[in-house]
């Protein structure tokens, strides 16, 4: 007898539109399995330097790549307004993740890590992770500045295994082989705005490093940073 599956909100945040590469598979299975998938962009990513014109321009080019990427991950996006690069963690911030926090009641939250790296170490990734850490504890009180009820569910986070920063330890593996051809289709919307950066290349030699260690041919890893719940067994 099998378990029936219970449905589960997953929530993304990441800085800027793109960032989110480094999950997108994971998210499409859980999107394709029926759960509630939502993408948090802190930033509308209005500093980026491959993309040519005003913060104002920029802004609209991106805003058209989520509208697009939206459809094709299966995912809820939404843009909040801290600056790109101005990405700082302060109780303010903590509280503006918070109150969505509580609107969207995760079980599962995805975010950037602590890298050390030039570009997955930009200082709006990491401080991301600061204030999503944050923002799960805020979202566990009352607030004056809403009036959502507080959510003390339990919370599994999540961060991406980026190779540079670390060893394959303790990390989960997930299986995105059948999502290739999309994850494909997702790097066609975004490639504008990664510039020089051949970040394609790096999701496709990652995938299958992992992948390889896995046992499948195309694979995600994350690093688990709190559990939800216990198992009843292992795996």
């Amino acid at each position: 007898m099998t378990k029936e599956h219970t449905l589960l909100n997953v929530v993304a945040v990441f800085a800027h539109p793109d960032d989110e590469a480094g999950a997108v598979g994971t998210l499409m299975n859980h999107s394709d399995r029926g759960d509630k998938v939502y993408v948090i962009l802190l930033t509308h990513g209005e500093n980026a330097s491959s993309i040519k014109g005003t913060h104002e321009e920029i802004m609209l080019v991106r805003q058209g790549h989520v509208n697009k990427i939206e459809k094709i991950v299966g995912a809820q996006y939404r843009l909040l307004d801290l600056p790109d690069s101005g990405v700082f963690p302060s109780v303010e911030n903590a509280k503006k993740l918070a109150k969505i926090f509580k609107q969207l009641k995760p079980d599962i939250i995805i975010t950037w890590g602590k890298s050390s790296n030039i570009g997955t170490g930009h200082p709006d990734h990491r401080y991301t992770y600061d204030i999503t850490l944050d923002a799960i504890s805020y979202a566990r009180y009352n607030s004056e500045e809403d009036n959502f009820e507080p959510n003390r569910k339990p919370v599994s986070l999540y961060t991406p295994y980026i190779g540079l920063d670390s060893a394959l330890d303790n990390c989960v593996f997930v299986d995105v082989t059948h999502q290739q051809d999309r994850i494909m289709e997702f790097f066609d919307v975004y490639e504008e705005a990664y510039g020089e950066w051949p970040v394609r290349a790096y999701k496709i030699s990652g995938m299958l490093m992992i992948g390889r260690i896995g046992y499948v041919k195309y694979g995600e890893a994350f690093k688990k940073i709190t559990w939800r719940s216990a198992r009843q067994f292992l795996d």
